[in-house]
């Protein structure tokens, strides 16, 4: 037996459950490691009831002897002898591991734990698969169109002939097969070069067994003209050219100088000259703007569009199979699934991610909470009836014949009405016994549970399905949707990797420190997105202070423990990257106003197996600090230092080197404007759009509002470590999804929202009694006497009689979640007192547009 290297030794209920799991459920009986000459009927109710108290320990939710350990040594049959020897220990080479005073199968996290000849696949070492096995493939990305010279990295996916995905060791070669592309290679990658001009054309081959696949490539010749800019627009998904999109050049004055349209090639040559603003609108997509753009560059950029996310909708259903066992007492069954996401979270739409949320009610004795959950979580147990099955939803991609109702795949990846992602899930089964102290309790913190969780234990599992296509349509379609089902194996692979990370120093937000912490290990996988292997959670509120609370079993804050699985089913292979993010609000799903994060993210060799602690990962990067002090006049004439259709931030964040303001307007549809991190302050004018094309920088409702705004402050590096702006960016096309994310190494991000006011109490038509007290809400604005404010509220008063008619009463008071109360006085009275809610600036001016709510009530 070959022991493996050892370097050492939710946002609500689902993340609070899940990981109360992953610290303190117990083992059932399918997954005990059987024991030879101790069979699982071994019935105990305390330890000394079984053969060998050091040795066992009882499992009092199950009423049976399990073995125990301290060390790894304690699982061997050196250590337990020929009687008390566990059979799944010494029946495989890597032997187990003592998790949690429970002896468990290891598992690896790559061939070189394996023996000779073996490789590691789902975690086991075992033979490799021969190339035979191979009945398709494909290779991504599938679409390239780029200028001569560039260098492309090409992957292939190979799968059996039931669809499933497979890892070759070898058999995988590659070849040009197109006069402009040079290059060939062994292996499941491959670098190719542009080497000519050309137009598009299969370039790129990779050959498995009797599979073959291509890609096909445009190579656009070398950009010469001097005062030309070549803009070439993608679909960021999919790699195909945009065309008909409207390229737009403006001064620094938001001025037009002069607009093209895209080519069937996604070109469009536009004239310019100095520093100028570059803008791409197209109704189906994002608009994009790059801002202070310096002509003296290549003036050769690249700029690709994500589609609106909520044009069309859809995804797959999913099902679990293959449950533990359940004592008597029942148990909590949760599964918190999705689908891949592709480039940083903050560019799909929470809709994309999660869905809307649902009240799941728990019952637990005579106790009864509620909770909301994201609609892509599975619970069973504790009152909750089965689910028939779940929706996942997708963002858009590529897609090919195999999926059901496409005829025509290449039409359909064009419309955005398919896609291929990898399906996940993070699955745990928890007794009611296993639950952490207070979790019935009605005010506490689903995250605060984390702290009061036992010890550790591996009752956490991961599931996979690398390949998964599905079709999008257009939101209202009549007819229910036929989504593809995806069946996940509940208990595929044990997040069977523990270990503690080390945060950076939270950033400072407002008046304290982000509240709450969430730690993913995950996957980045080529053509299909980001996939989340494992987790941990943290809050911040004893005290709020730069370091994350103390949690159980660690003597020191800003440390958090994780669990993990390694790649598994068609992921071995592909890099490992572990993102810390800190939030001042909700750790996913739609984000109030107000709410500021900061992520953070680290390479990762791979999982370790380090319970203690004894070595913590920890993170070369430190949180960014959260974009505030930004600040944008719709108006058409100067407001507050502002120019019309200016945006500026007040200071520029430190080390950031990119910054994105996003609109969003009650469709979902954006308006991004992405520059250089320290030209921020700078301002930009922004455009107004072509003819025929909504302004996104406002709501699209009747009375003028704003759109939603959120700023974000991004640090992206090279590998070397040299810092790369937009400009630079927009240049090598380094703001492909997957590119940007791979070379971001922390951000930031305010979702300011818009600016709203809205009633609390009392209710429309409502009695007040006079000298009553008044409450409002207030979002995307904070209220606030300082120079870093936006404001405050103004309250006027119509028909309250003599004294009290016209009045005008003020605050720039609020509560931390944006609460504002005002006093009426005692003279005022009437059967229809009308009361206007406005916000107004720091000079008491109303905003324009202005922001106002009205309660018409009654104070006798």
């Amino acid at each position: 037996m070959r022991p493996v290297p050892l370097t050492v030794r939710s946002p609500g209920l689902v993340l609070a459950l899940l990981w109360a799991c992953a610290m303190g459920c117990a083992m059932d009986d399918s997954s005990a490691p059987f024991i030879q000459g101790e069979g699982p009927d071994a019935a105990c109710t305390v330890d000394q009831d079984c053969a060998d108290a050091s040795l066992f320990f009882c499992n009092t939710a199950l009423s049976r002897c399990e073995a125990a350990c301290r060390a790894d040594e304690d699982c061997s049959v050196k250590r337990r002898g020929q009687q008390h020897a566990i059979l799944a220990c010494e029946s495989q080479s890597l032997g187990c591991r003592c998790d949690a005073n429970r002896c468990v199968p290891a598992l690896c996290t790559g061939d070189e734990a394996c023996e000779a000849g073996e490789v590691c696949r789902d975690g086991t070492c075992g033979p490799a698969l021969a190339e035979t096995v191979a009945a398709s493939c494909r290779v991504v990305p599938e679409r390239v169109v780029a200028p001569v010279g560039t260098s492309v990295r090409f992957e292939a996916w190979v799968s059996d002939v039931d669809g499933k995905a497979v890892v070759l060791p070898r058999g995988i070669t590659w070849k040009a097969v197109a006069a402009g592309v040079t290059g060939d290679g062994t292996g499941a990658r491959a670098t190719f070069t542009l080497a000519s001009p050309g137009a598009e054309a299969e370039a790129v081959e990779a050959r498995v067994g009797s599979a073959t696949c291509r890609a096909r490539v445009t190579v656009l010749a070398p950009h010469v003209a001097s005062e030309e800019l070549r803009v070439l627009v993608t679909d960021a998904l999919t790699g195909r050219p945009v065309e008909g999109a409207s390229v737009l050049v403006s001064d620094t004055l938001g001025q037009t100088l002069a607009r093209e349209s895209t080519d069937a090639v996604g070109v469009a040559r536009v004239a310019a000259r100095g520093e100028v603003g570059v803008s791409v609108f197209h109704e189906d997509f994002g608009y994009l703007t790059l801002a202070h753009y310096d002509t003296k560059g290549s003036r050769d950029l690249r700029l690709p569009l994500r589609r609106n996310p909520t044009d069309r909708e859809g995804g797959v259903r999913i099902l679990f199979n293959n449950f533990a066992p359940v004592g008597p007492g029942g148990a909590l069954t949760l599964g918190l699934t999705g689908l891949s996401v592709p480039g940083l979270a903050s560019e799909a739409a929470p809709g994309q991610v999660v869905g809307p949320e649902r009240p799941v009610n728990l019952r637990l004795g005579d106790a009864t909470r509620q909770f909301l959950v994201p609609d892509n979580t599975w619970v069973f147990g504790l009152g909750v009836l089965e689910q028939p099955d779940i929706i996942a939803p997708g963002i858009a991609g590529v897609c090919d014949s195999r999926l059901q109702d496409v005829t025509n795949p290449e039409e359909a990846l064009r419309a955005g009405a398919c896609g291929t992602r990898s399906a996940w899930a993070l699955t745990a089964q928890v007794p009611p016994g296993g639950l952490p102290a207070g979790t019935m309790d009605p005010g506490t913190d689903p995250l605060l549970l984390l702290a009061r969780a036992l010890p550790q234990s591996g009752r956490f599992s991961s599931s996979l399905v690398r390949d998964v296509q599905f079709p999008l349509r257009p939101p209202g379609g009549g007819d229910a949707m036929r989504l593809p089902l995806v069946t996940h194996d509940f208990r595929q692979v044990p997040l069977g990797f523990p270990f503690v990370v080390r945060l950076p120093a939270l950033p400072p937000f407002r008046d304290g420190y982000p509240e709450r912490a969430l730690v993913l290990g995950t996957v980045a996988v080529p053509g299909r997105g980001l996939v989340p292997l494992g987790l941990g959670a943290a809050v911040n509120t004893s005290p709020s202070d730069p370091l994350t609370d103390t949690q159980p079993g660690l003597l020191t804050p800003g440390f958090v423990r994780v669990r993990m699985a390694p790649a598994h089913h068609g992921l071995e292979g592909q890099p490992y990257r572990l993102l810390a993010l800190a939030s001042s609000g909700a750790l996913m799903g739609e984000l109030s106003a107000g709410t500021g994060t900061s992520a953070v993210f680290a390479p990762l060799e791979a999982p370790r197996f380090d319970p203690e602690g004894a070595q913590p990962v920890t993170f070369s990067e430190s949180f960014l600090s959260v974009p505030e002090g930004s600040r944008y006049n719709p108006d058409l004439l100067p407001w507050h230092g502002l120019l019309p259709r200016e945006w500026r931030l007040d200071a520029t964040v430190p080390l950031a080197t990119v910054v994105r303001a996003s609109f969003t307007n009650m469709a979902g549809r954006r308006w991004t404007v992405v520059m250089d991190g320290r030209r921020a302050v700078s301002g930009v004018r922004l455009p107004v759009p072509p003819s025929g094309f909504e302004d996104r920088t406002f709501q699209g409702d009747t009375e003028g509002s704003r759109a939603s705004l959120s700023v974000e402050a991004l640090r992206v590096t090279t590998a070397e470590g040299m810092s790369l702006g937009a400009l630079a960016l927009a240049e090598s096309g380094g703001l492909a999804p997957e590119d940007l994310a791979e070379a971001t190494r922390s951000v930031s991000t305010l979702h300011q929202g818009r600016p709203q006011v809205l009633w609390v109490d009392p209710v429309e038509g409502g009695s007040l009694a006079r000298g009553a007290t008044v409450r409002l809400k207030v979002d995307g604005f904070h209220v606030g006497p300082g120079l870093t404010d936006d404001g405050g509220v103004v309250l006027s008063v119509r028909g309250g009689g003599l004294g009290c008619d016209g009045l005008l009463l003020s605050s720039d008071r609020a509560t931390r979640s944006g609460e504002v109360s005002l006093t009426l006085p005692t003279t005022c009275s009437g059967a229809e007192v009308v009361l206007a809610a406005s916000l107004v600036d720091g000079l008491h001016l109303p905003l324009r547009p202005a922001v106002t709510a009205v309660r018409t009530v009654r104070v006798p």
